[in-house]
């Protein structure tokens, strides 16, 4: 016969308080929150950057859509890690080149774009 489950009554309060912070933090969003993917006409005009940032031992790919007559208005999309960092720049490349509506890659964005100030 199996010993009867027993948890300690201070752990299962605080499993208590953790579920109940849950449930207030994650709720669902307005539908105003998800204007920007119903709105993505914009994104046709957008430059593409690929991103490599080394993170816990993992090289991170992540995609920059970027307004190319408005930089600010951006969104950035992690795709996939790759222990490999020339098989990271290489999926980097092959992901930027298929999510980009210019293939050619003529669309990009200059610094001077951002208007800078150096105050």
């Amino acid at each position: 016969m199996r010993p009867s489950f027993h948890i300690d009554p201070k752990l299962y309060d605080e499993l208590l308080e953790s579920l109940n912070e849950m449930h207030f933090t994650e709720s669902r969003g307005n539908i105003t929150d998800f204007n920007i993917y119903f709105d993505d006409l914009w994104l046709s005009d957008t430059a593409v950057v690929e991103n490599l940032s080394l993170v816990q031992g993992m090289w991170d790919i992540q995609l920059l859509f970027a307004l190319s007559n408005n930089p600010l208005r951006f969104i950035k999309r992690s795709i996939v890690s790759s222990p490999d960092k020339k098989r990271a720049t290489l999926t980097a490349s092959l992901m930027r080149r298929l999510a980009a509506k210019d293939q050619r890659g003529t669309l990009c964005i200059r610094i001077e774009d951002l208007n800078l100030s150096e105050n």
